[in-house]
């Protein structure tokens, strides 16, 4: 990883709804069980921006539906319930390595926040989860999949 990371911050969100206002997603999972720490839509921008200068204005990105994100619990069902909720709508710290990376098409870029971590323990959770914590931008429909799921530069 890069040895300078940039700082922001981000709105804890428990089971988010989708664009639709529900949980249901499209492969039929839920997202009930999911914490994400909600960033600045203006942070997404910037970065897809970055993204599409980087590749000489060829390659844009989609947003994501939850716009730029941070996914901390995913549909995980966690041992220790009386923790879940715990900080829900509190703003955030974390650093993100300016780097971005890619892994079938979705462009993202490594975080480190020893908060969510921690709060993943409290929830009788790994403390790292798996993938590990990532700040999602979007979707590079034109992108090379990476057919081994493996992260790589963009």
């Amino acid at each position: 990883m890069y040895d300078r990371f940039i700082a922001s911050t981000g709105t804890l969100r428990y089971s988010p709804q989708l664009g639709s206002g529900g949980h249901g997603r499209r492969d039929g999972g839920s997202t009930l069980w999911w914490l994400i720490i909600d960033c600045d839509p203006e942070l997404g921008r910037y970065l897809r921006h970055q993204y599409l200068l980087g590749h000489r204005r060829t390659r844009s990105l989609q947003g994501p539906l939850w716009g730029p994100h941070i996914s901390v619990i995913r549909g995980e069902t966690p041992p220790r319930m009386e923790a879940w909720k715990r900080g829900d709508g509190s703003v955030v710290e974390f650093v993100y390595d300016p780097r971005p990376q890619q892994t079938d098409g979705y462009v993202w870029y490594p975080v480190r926040c020893e908060a969510m971590l921690d709060l993943r323990l409290a929830l009788g959770l790994p403390r790292e989860p798996e993938p590990a914590l990532h700040l999602t931008i979007g979707n590079d429909k034109h992108g090379e999949a990476d057919p081994a799921g493996t992260p790589r530069r963009a």
